[in-house]
């Protein structure tokens, strides 16, 4: 997958987690071939899971991508999220933080 996907991924997913958390803290993102794995979190743990949840995939959801919310049953939230030509995944909101986990789709040029 090029540089290019991988960056605007990060950018986009790393932007829903700001408006999530204005605060966030995060460690390195993880690509390894397609796989991605871009994670924040709350330093000060002041939002519950769902609040998270609710405000990232409402950032995504105003900049084109596709949520499809996922019934847990723990205070853990799940969202399967989509960019279509981009990336397709998993954000999931657990202990006060933020992962999305997921696969770059983008075809190469």
């Amino acid at each position: 997958m090029d540089d290019e996907a991988r960056r605007r991924a990060s950018s986009e997913l790393r932007a829903a987690i700001q408006a999530a958390t204005p605060g966030a803290v995060y460690p390195a993102d993880d690509f390894e071939s397609a796989f991605v794995r871009i994670a924040g979190w709350d330093p000060d743990e002041s939002r519950s899971n769902d609040m998270l949840l609710r405000r990232s995939t409402a950032y995504l959801a105003e900049h084109g991508w596709q949520i499809f919310p996922e019934i847990t049953d723990s205070e853990d939230c799940s969202a399967s999220v989509s960019r279509v030509g981009l990336v397709e995944g998993r954000l999931y909101a657990s202990n006060r933080g933020l992962t999305f986990t997921g696969t770059l789709t983008e075809a190469r040029h």
